[in-house]
């Protein structure tokens, strides 16, 4: 099947809105509104202006992929049956793949998780519901959209499958351990190799279903999981 791929504006648009836009800007522009709106007594305040972020950078991409999206979700529709099965049978790969890596980690290092993980964690004892919407929402539908709908995608059929897959997965890995080697945590960057694998295998996944729903359902689904999980 020829492969679908956005204009080079609308992919610049997504990867801006998200590289630029949510790693940096906007985090920036919740605490200069927090230090201005903080006096006037506004009850959770901080929760609010997150949560507006997220529904922006939402809206923003879902809107900027639409084309891409759509023509996915037509291919999945067509297929739907043979999609889910290949999906979770990649599922459970992908599972065991990350959970030997995690293991050899721990036995190699003495890390136990990722400071991503931990942070996660501490988030569901503090704010469960928007925790739950960010990690089973947000970061499947997001991410997939960033990660495999714009860059493996545009990559795709310039740079062949195995590379960009590689740039995709390093990308998405590198997103997971971002916050914690900023902060000096330079120990985190090996869980560079387990996230980068999980985003590497997302590729396949798409690449063997030809539709992007394909990853978004494994991805949202390893999220489910998790948050079940430590919720448990």
């Amino acid at each position: 099947m020829k492969p679908f791929t956005l204009s080079r504006r609308r992919v610049l648009l997504i990867l801006a809105n998200y590289f630029a836009g949510y790693l940096f800007v906007y985090p920036m522009l919740i605490g200069l509104l927090y230090s201005l709106l903080e006096p006037l007594g506004i009850k959770h305040l901080q929760p609010i202006l997150e949560n507006a972020v997220y529904l922006w950078v939402f809206a923003i991409t879902v809107t900027a992929a639409w084309p891409l999206l759509k023509e996915h979700l037509q291919r999945f529709r067509r297929n739907r049956r043979t999609i889910i099965k290949s999906s979770l049978t990649r599922y459970v790969q992908m599972w065991l793949v990350m959970y030997g890596l995690n293991l050899a980690i721990i036995l190699i290092t003495g890390l136990s998780s990722s400071q991503n993980q931990d942070t996660v964690v501490q988030q569901l004892t503090q704010s469960p519901l928007q925790i739950m919407l960010v990690t089973c929402v947000f970061a499947p539908i997001v991410e997939e959209t960033v990660f495999r709908g714009a860059v493996f995608t545009t990559l795709r059929s310039r740079a062949g499958f195995r590379n960009a897959a590689l740039i995709s997965g390093f990308l998405f890995g590198l997103l997971h351990v971002f916050t914690s080697l900023l902060s000096g945590n330079l120990s985190d960057g090996i869980f560079i190799l387990v996230y980068g694998t999980m985003g590497y295998l997302l590729c396949a996944a798409e690449e063997e279903n030809q539709t992007l729903l394909s990853p978004l359902f494994m991805h949202g689904l390893n999220n489910l999981i998790s948050v079940v999980l430590i919720l448990l």
